[in-house]
């Protein structure tokens, strides 16, 4: 009881911006689709550590949005804070390759649901799009064993 507790108050701060609840939730959830699937596909592979490389290669290319937010002047729209790229667009095209259309949507929709929520503006969720699809295309130069 004391944990949800503290969760709550923790959490009033970010309630009491102008962020939409709901958008927002459901772009944790789209963000974890396309990692999660491409960490079991590369499990499930008969070359799991060329997967696993992959992966690494994508989600440390995602990772690099960590720094750009530092540099780049772009403020978010609901709070303190630079929002470019938007973090969430980025690592939700990590691991797409397991189908680009339905990844690709995922990806997309995330940065949809970051708009939405009001965390980011249209240009930060498409730089984020574009970086984690950067990532992905990257990680498909290591060659792995059908």
């Amino acid at each position: 009881m004391r944990t949800i507790a503290l969760v709550l108050l923790l959490s009033a701060p970010l309630c009491a911006q102008d962020v939409r609840p709901v958008p927002d939730a459901l772009s944790w959830g789209t963000a974890a689709v396309n990692p999660t699937v491409g960490l079991v596909r590369a499990f499930q592979s008969e070359d799991r550590a060329c997967h696993l490389k992959r992966l690494a290669v994508s989600g440390g290319i995602a990772s690099t949005g960590i720094l750009l937010q530092r540099v780049i002047d772009s403020p978010r729209p609901c709070c303190a804070g630079n929002g470019m790229p938007s973090l969430h667009a980025a690592f939700g095209s990590v691991g797409s390759s397991w189908s680009w259309g339905f990844g690709a949507s995922f990806a997309v929709g995330t940065g949809g649901l970051r708009v939405a929520a009001n965390r980011h503006t249209r240009g930060q969720a498409w730089a984020g799009v574009l970086l984690g699809m950067g990532g992905e295309l990257a990680s498909q130069l290591i060659r792995c064993e059908p």
